[in-house]
């Protein structure tokens, strides 16, 4: 069976109820300790999986998804999905996503090949939805390919500043081949749910 880069969120932290920033906080060194552990080898993502923790607060999400321990995913080029959310805390770690004005990503669950389910949660601009839709739809992109695609009445430009906002946010991942650079998603079906 295929290792999948995925964290038990109890399990790491001993946290069944992460409520409050105090929780989050003391969440962060675990999860890292336990993300140095994980190979997460060519993939472009990692998992954390909530299935076993009670809750999670959107003041406690702030501290632990938000904050070091997704800077520290995105230094290694990762994006952090989270599974197995209960509706509560999917509400709570969205309202914490809202207030940040950040995106997020959750699946359903995780199968021995993949994440299924996924979608984009918190704050994304309708451009910003409609970029990812269109890089889904191509597989591989550039700025002008998608520009010319979109038929959006925007420009090249525009196309092109989206495009790198969305990698520095990880919902996408970049090549450079030459002078130009391509766009692709880092897990498949990462709009699917949108």
């Amino acid at each position: 069976m295929k290792s999948l880069p995925v964290i038990d969120v109890l399990a790491a932290t001993g946290i069944a109820l992460l409520v409050g920033a105090g929780a989050g906080q003391r969440a962060v060194p675990a999860l890292l300790a336990a993300a140095e552990r994980v190979n997460a080898g060519p993939l472009n993502w990692m998992a954390l999986d909530f299935t076993a923790v009670e809750m999670v607060s959107a003041s406690a999400a702030r501290e632990a998804l938000f904050g070091p321990f997704q800077d520290a995913m995105a230094e290694r080029g990762l994006l952090v999905i989270c599974v197995g959310l209960n509706a509560e805390a999917l509400d709570e770690v969205n309202l914490a996503a809202q207030a940040l004005s950040r995106p997020f990503v959750v699946a359903d669950s995780i199968t021995t090949e993949a994440p299924v389910g996924l979608s984009v949660r918190g704050s994304l601009e309708p451009k910003q939805l409609l970029t990812l839709k269109t890089v889904a739809q191509l597989g591989e992109t550039d700025a002008k390919t998608a520009h010319e695609q979109s038929n959006d009445g925007t420009g090249v430009t525009a196309w092109n500043n989206r495009l790198s906002s969305l990698e520095a946010m990880r919902l996408l991942v970049a090549r450079k081949s030459g002078k130009t650079k391509y766009y692709s998603l880092p897990v498949k079906g990462l709009v699917d749910g949108n």
